[in-house]
């Protein structure tokens, strides 16, 4: 085995899009994942060098398909990943509490300062 980091199994239900003018939408499973890659198992295939977006849980993954490779009626896709953001809920509630806060806030009047 080549591989530059381990690899983690997991079995993790994700939503591909393919990021090109049609914007293709595919349900797939995480089956492993490294700290650059993971690979997809998807229902159809995905071109190699297609920009996708992941999303799974708590995740949002930016790749690139290096390999497309059919199993016998599933496909599994190997994707490079190059940006990550995860904790995307705690993003979405800091996100609106400082929403909330900027339409309560209010000036002060210059006597308020001294």
């Amino acid at each position: 085995d080549r591989r530059r980091e381990p690899r983690v199994r997991v079995d993790m239900a994700a939503t591909v899009t393919i990021l090109d003018a049609t914007k293709n939408l595919i349900t797939a499973r995480v089956a492993d994942i490294s700290g650059s890659g993971l690979l997809l198992v998807t229902s159809r295939p995905i071109p190699v060098d297609s920009p996708v977006r992941i999303e799974a849980q708590d995740i949002l993954l930016l790749g690139e398909v290096c390999r497309c490779q059919d199993d016998g009626g599933q496909w599994r896709v190997a994707v490079q990943v190059r940006h990550s953001l995860s904790g995307l809920k705690k993003l979405e509630r800091l996100n609106r509490a400082l929403m909330g806060s900027n339409s309560e806030v209010r000036e002060r009047a210059p006597s308020e300062d001294k």
